[in-house]
């Protein structure tokens, strides 16, 4: 399999939480360009800032017990809010930024009674004291290249429920001018500021068809629209194909695989020792056909290999029930 994938972040982490939490930290973002007059936290910061941690981030790998207790307060099950308490704790226990707020509303009142939800601020806090305030919408999103029906490329999700441009639309044209609205200036006012500096986090990965020769092609594609977005060369890429066309053709001699729960879908896989949850192709295979002969989840797996002490993820790709 050529996967094209040379820039995927090495993090050596054993304990999985804490590499998830430096994956959020120094992974490459989706793009690398947003409309004008918007902003992106950019790569070069993220990767510098956590450069400076990695002792702390070592130390939590030798006692995860802080991070695990932060997390803990997180009842959802859903990846997107994980994502977000990593983030937090990044900001808050790390950073060590000043009056963090996350997940703040904005209501706007009804004429007849009550109010309803206008949006919400992700993240605010200033960096430091007398810094501005922080105003950070975030998303980690995985897309596939699809087409349509129309013979347009699309980025859409692994249920083909959501779209990158959809996504992308409603963060830059909505939710980052939140604070526009005069139901959000009274809210900032109350708490204590007038003006913010927005910017968007969004990371994940971007997946491609697999061709018949194994290999793909990660080039930045039209799905989102040029003029208003540019995706990043450095964005995490994946491959993706229907579960018939496997086996897939293997980027090393020795593979083995594992699938992943979807709370495992942030870092690359590192594991010290054979798991139960290790297959070989012939048995992810028979796994894939008890799967789809009952659902049509699609199933995200990755390929190891065996680097000296430990497997280390070398791909990763989505298995979709057959057409």
């Amino acid at each position: 399999m050529n996967t094209n994938n040379t820039d995927a972040v090495v993090l050596p982490y054993r304990h999985p939480v804490v590499r998830d939490l430096a994956w959020v930290m120094a992974s490459p973002g989706l793009l690398q360009k947003a409309p004008e007059g918007q902003a992106l936290v950019k790569d070069d910061w993220c990767q510098c800032v956590y450069t400076t941690h990695e002792n702390h981030l070592r130390e939590l790998d030798e006692n995860p017990t802080p991070l695990l207790e932060e997390l803990s307060r997180c009842k959802s099950h859903r990846l997107g809010i994980y994502f977000e308490y990593l983030l937090r704790y990044w900001l808050q226990a790390i950073l060590c930024v000043q009056e963090l707020q996350h997940n703040v509303p904005v209501f706007q009142p009804q004429k007849t009674g009550g109010k309803r939800t206008l949006g919400e601020f992700d993240f605010l806090f200033r960096m430091d004291n007398g810094k501005p305030m922080q105003h950070w919408e975030v998303a980690v999103k995985f897309y596939l290249q699809k087409t349509d029906d129309e013979g347009k490329s699309r980025w859409v999700g692994p249920g083909d429920r959501d779209r990158l441009d959809i996504k992308l639309d409603r963060l830059f044209q909505h939710q980052l001018k939140l604070a526009g609205f005069p139901e959000a200036q009274a809210c900032l006012m109350h708490i204590g500021t007038g003006s913010i500096q927005p910017a968007a986090f969004i990371k994940g990965y971007l997946f491609y068809p697999l061709d018949e020769t194994g290999g793909f092609s990660p080039g930045l594609i039209d799905a989102v629209d040029p003029a208003l977005y540019t995706l990043s060369a450095h964005h995490h890429k994946g491959w993706w194909l229907h579960w018939k066309k496997l086996p897939v053709l293997t980027t090393v001699a020795d593979v083995c695989w594992m699938i992943l729960p979807k709370y495992r879908w942030l870092s690359p896989v590192y594991c010290e020792q054979a798991e139960e949850t290790l297959l070989d192709t012939n048995a992810l295979m028979a796994y894939c056909e008890m799967h789809f002969r009952h659902q049509d989840s699609p199933l995200l797996v990755v390929e190891l290999s065996w680097q000296s002490t430990a497997w280390l993820e070398v791909s990763r790709g989505f298995i979709l029930a057959s057409v």
